[in-house]
């Protein structure tokens, strides 16, 4: 994958295609549909992505029912033999870009539809879950829901999807320290007062304290640009010992991992009583990629607007983890205790045979690190009216410094007055 990866910061679209490496069976399938639906929808092929992105839907959904045969043979090698059924956000994701893929050919109502289908995801796999996941809503795309539905007319849809997506900001704001973006505020007051609803119109201007210029739309036709930058977090491997305690029961593999699990949190890996035995074990964790961008700026017919965060995969993806983290380290844990025990037994009748046993289990044990790898780790939304007619514009990728690393440009724009134009663009620095 690093050679596709590689091909994609290049925005060598043929040739990140090229080096993406088919599955050899079942159980990276679903991350060969992700990145190929992805690298064809920055090629411009959306009908194709499209295509990819809706064998992963399939997937996902076979997926969902596990394959008890693999469950089982996970249980003594690891979790990688497992088919790979995708994070909750990665599942979600694939709805955002089969959303903007109907939005370039043109066939907006599809794109309503891939948004409710990616909150309705959400909430089924929120409900299944044994854990309490924070990211149940996803406000970004409850945001981009409403602003397609605010231009195709749907206006009470709109108003809905404005108000779940202030609602997912705030748990946003709480989980992610990401705040409701202004914008939002503004639309919501705004199509209030349009609709008629006073109490929350009023309610908004109080909460957000807006002022009378932002409650009125700006005249002539808007531009509205999702901006993607960087590359989301990516898994890698920690292998770490842990104590088993000579008076530790071995014979009960999981009430034991689950005591293991509650000192691992309490004690770290310090022990304070005679260790028989350290069981490695290897667990994934989420490496942050660094990037070069820290805002962006659009500038087009005598205007300039900077971008507005409102999605954070990275911050989405390490909490997801961090609630997901003792169901693994418990699993990781029973799996290793099973080993070990398994070894004991066969050391107790033939001792060369046990330690081989040992041996190759420790070897087999390793993380599961596989996850979308060409995802971006932050989605802007950089917006601005402009008298109806075409337009040149240009987006440009700051660092922290505020001096432009990278530019992109969008050239003969046609702007409508009756309908807002609405285009993405990502960057890999």
């Amino acid at each position: 994958m690093n050679g596709s990866l590689q091909r994609l910061e290049g925005r060598d679209y043929d040739g990140a295609l090229a080096k993406l490496e088919k599955p050899q069976g079942k159980t990276n399938k679903l991350l060969y549909h992700f990145e190929k639906g992805l690298i064809l929808h920055y090629q411009g092929e959306y009908e194709a992505s499209n295509r990819e992105f809706a064998r992963a839907e399939q997937l996902i959904d076979r997926l969902y029912t596990r394959s008890i045969s693999r469950e089982i043979a996970s249980l003594v090698t690891n979790d990688a033999i497992r088919a790979y059924s995708g994070e909750e956000f990665e599942r979600t994701f694939v709805h955002y870009y089969r959303a903007m893929n109907y939005q370039y050919l043109d066939q907006p109502q599809e794109a309503l539809v891939e948004c409710r289908k990616a909150n309705l995801r959400l909430e089924q796999y929120a409900a299944a879950n044994e854990y309490e996941l924070s990211y149940k809503n996803d406000a970004f795309l409850q945001y981009m829901t409403g602003l397609f539905f605010e231009a195709e007319g749907e206006l009470n849809d709109a108003y809905i999807s404005y108000k779940d997506a202030e609602k997912g900001y705030r748990a946003y704001a709480e989980m992610f320290g990401l705040q409701v973006p202004r914008m939002l505020a503004r639309d919501l007051a705004r199509l209030a007062r349009r609709m008629g609803y006073v109490e929350d119109l009023q309610a908004y201007i109080e909460h957000y304290r807006l002022n009378s210029a932002e409650l009125i739309a700006a005249p002539g036709g808007e531009v509205i640009i999702f901006v993607e930058s960087g590359f989301v977090s990516r898994k890698r491997q920690n292998e770490i010992n842990m104590p088993i305690m000579e008076d530790d029961d071995t014979g009960d593999v999981w009430m034991l991992s689950d005591q293991m699990v509650y000192r691992y949190r309490r004690y770290g890996h310090r022990s304070h009583n005679k260790v028989e035995y350290w069981l490695k074990v290897a667990l994934p964790y989420y490496e942050i990629i660094p990037t070069r961008v820290s805002q962006v700026r659009l500038r087009g017919g005598g205007k300039s607007v900077e971008g507005v965060l409102v999605e954070n995969l990275n911050a989405i993806a390490g909490e997801n983890f961090r609630e997901k983290e003792d169901a693994i380290l418990l699993r990781t844990i029973a799996r290793g205790l099973a080993k070990y025990t398994m070894a004991q037994k066969i050391k107790d009748k033939n001792e060369v045979l046990g330690y081989l046993v040992n041996f190759l289990g420790n070897s087999t044990e390793t993380a599961d690190t596989r996850s979308w790898l060409s995802l971006p780790s932050h989605v802007r939304i950089a917006r601005f009216s402009l008298p109806p007619g075409t337009v040149d514009l240009v987006l440009e990728f700051l660092n922290r410094g505020g001096q432009v690393v990278e530019s992109t440009q969008f050239p003969r724009v046609e702007v409508k007055a009756d309908k807002p134009i609405f285009l993405s663009c990502r960057t890999y620095r």
